[in-house]
């Protein structure tokens, strides 16, 4: 039963890993579209560094109670989980921030500004 609740909570690393997929297929097509720098490519990053807590939950599905106790905690071996675990989560969330940040500021009908055009607004002087 103890393998079994091990090997379920690879699932968590594992949808992570779907979700970061996910973002990086959406943000890239809308970089494509607003011709935006190919900040997504981060996301595969972030992917990259999560599949070191799903390879060390897998590896934790054979060890009885006394190693699993010695492996979690405090230890160096527990921050092979986290510490990936903790700079993919970040660096997924400024990538996602810097792509998806306009939604929180854009107002009702407004089109998020491109790099490439320029901005026409009130600062221009008038002929």
């Amino acid at each position: 039963m103890r393998n079994l609740v091990v090997l379920l909570s690879a699932a968590a690393p594992l949808a992570l890993i779907i979700a970061l997929w996910v973002m990086a297929q959406i943000s890239r097509r809308f970089g494509e579209v607003t011709h935006r720098p190919p900040l997504y490519r981060g996301f595969y990053v972030s992917m990259v560094l999560m599949l070191f807590p799903l390879v060390r939950r897998l590896l934790a599905i054979g060890l009885d109670e006394s190693e699993s106790a010695h492996v979690g905690g405090n230890t160096w071996q527990a921050m092979l989980h986290d510490l990936p675990l903790a700079l993919g989560i970040t660096l997924a969330l400024i990538i996602a921030w810097r792509y998806w940040g306009w939604l929180v500021y854009a107002h009702e009908g407004q089109t998020p500004v491109s790099s490439s055009r320029p901005q026409t607004g009130s600062l221009q002087k008038q002929p």
